[in-house]
């Protein structure tokens, strides 16, 4: 398991920089854009995001995970998957140019006119570059994308907020946008070692679609899903709760879709390597599972507990009301990353048609009680993502054991140790937010005394997860203070 391992920590250590680089970045612009800009205008803007991620989902048809699971890709599967990206976008980026009047009168909002077009526009732009990313997952290079994805996402902040001090409102969201869209992808295309030849093999074509036109479908529904939600906010009820949904959802999910997407970047190449060899597949997904469990089912709990006095200091009193929805959301998305680990595992044993079976099954179960939820309210929206998160991690952790013999058991009992833990240690920190004092003080004395629990509670029951982490800093450490003695005493 020894390439396995430092391929996963070199990976994560990447992902990891660009995520801890721009994180206290983003959330000081966001504590400053949360000033200038109402929750209607980024309700908005959200507005465009669910006929967009409808349309990214069908533009790629899965190629990229078929590319990468094939070990033997040829030059006519790249060129077969770029031109065919490119084509679907073409169409779709189209039709959502033409349809844009349709949109902004159906909503009732005139600037959706524009901004949809706009996007449309650099949503076929941007298709050109998944091809480039796709590769650099299949070379295992995680640091290219890492530093590119830096570059691009604080270049358009600046500008972001000097227009919104000056009033364009949600205009100023879109130009960041744009802005960053165009230097990722010029970068990509500088650094990249790849360019596109005039080459579309159906062979090729053909081996990939049947396997990533599953994929794809599985995803558009996925995608449908968790539009949805967005949809009806903004209709039935108004872009103002739509935008305070929208920044309550963004934070709740900031930690676990951190590092699920860092996991599912790396995972999904790594064990592709693996895909014959079951047992050691137990063995490394059942690892995946603890770790990330460990680190981002607390962060969840807690950030459930310090909810509103974290939004009152970070965004300002206008945002309290999203407060609700990151408490109920935060018990949704501390187990997403359990499906996505999940999902990983059946792409890597080539089982497309299963992950579209078991989606038809989630999905039709989801649909149904958000159809209910949503004639209640948005709390209760948001406690139908509860539930139907756990029925998604029951159904997916129970097919696993005919793939590599792992029961649900067997994984609840990997994970749910982290969770009920979590909670006992977040307790002191719940009861400080009715404490008189400060909601910085709250978050300081909660956030501490919680983490202090936390850790002295896996250090005395020695969890194996808690002990791989705390010997991997350990052993950093070391390294690191040996390199810097080592000139010394030779000199």
């Amino acid at each position: 398991m020894g390439n396995i391992k430092s391929e996963t920590l070199k990976g994560v250590k990447w992902g990891f920089i660009q995520k801890l680089t721009l994180k206290p970045v983003q959330m000081l612009y966001g504590m400053v854009l949360a000033r200038l800009v109402t929750p209607t205008e980024m309700g908005i803007l959200g507005l465009t995001a669910i006929f967009f991620a409808v349309a990214q989902s069908l533009a790629s048809a899965g190629f990229g995970a078929a590319l990468i699971r094939r070990l033997d890709r040829t030059e006519a599967d790249i060129n077969t998957m770029f031109w065919f990206n490119l084509g679907m976008s073409g169409v779709l980026s189209m039709a959502l140019f033409l349809l844009a009047p349709w949109f902004a009168s159906y909503f009732g909002q005139p600037e959706l006119l524009w901004l949809t077009r706009v996007s449309a526009v650099m949503m076929f732009l941007s298709s050109s570059a998944g091809v480039h990313y796709t590769l650099y997952q299949c070379r295992r290079d995680f640091k290219t994308p890492a530093v590119i994805g830096m570059i691009s996402t604080l270049s358009g902040m600046p500008i972001c907020l000097v227009l919104a001090y000056f009033g364009w409102g949600v205009w100023a969201l879109m130009v960041q946008n744009v802005t960053a869209s165009i230097v990722s992808l010029a970068l990509i295309w500088w650094k990249s070692p790849w360019k596109p030849a005039f080459m579309f093999s159906q062979k090729s074509f053909r081996e990939m679609f049947s396997f990533g036109s599953k994929l794809t479908a599985a995803g558009l529904l996925h995608t449908i899903y968790s539009e949805l939600k967005s949809f009806i906010i903004g209709k039935f009820y108004s872009p103002a709760q739509l935008g305070l949904y929208v920044r309550g959802q963004g934070l709740s999910a900031l930690v676990p879709h951190t590092i699920g997407d860092v996991l599912a970047s790396i995972a999904y190449p790594i064990l592709s390597t693996i895909q014959n060899e079951d047992a050691r597949l137990n063995r490394v997904y059942r690892q995946y599972v603890k770790v990330t469990s460990l680190v981002i089912l607390w962060s969840c709990v807690i950030l459930a507990a310090l909810a509103h006095p974290a939004v009152y200091v970070v965004y300002g009193e206008s945002w309290v009301p999203c407060a609700v929805y990151i408490q109920i959301l935060s018990f949704a998305y501390g187990f997403d990353h359990i499906c996505t680990i999940n999902l990983g595992l059946l792409k890597v044993k080539g089982k497309s048609g299963a992950i579209l079976k078991l989606d038809i099954i989630k999905k039709s179960i989801s649909v149904a009680i958000l159809i209910y939820a949503s004639t209640i309210s948005v709390e209760a929206i948001c406690w139908g993502v509860v539930v139907y998160t756990q029925i998604a991690a029951f159904i997916n952790c129970y097919y696993t054991k005919s793939l590599i013999g792992l029961s649900w058991w067997q994984q609840q009992k990997d994970y749910m140790s982290y969770f009920l833990l979590a909670l006992v240690c977040s307790l002191p920190a719940w009861l400080l937010t009715c404490a008189p004092i400060h909601p910085i003080l709250q978050l300081i004395l909660g956030g501490c005394s919680s983490l202090l629990l936390y850790v002295a509670f896996l250090y005395i029951i020695k969890d194996g997860a808690f002990n791989l982490l705390l010997s991997h800093a350990v052993s950093r450490f070391k390294q690191r203070f040996q390199s810097r003695r080592t000139p010394a005493a030779q000199e």
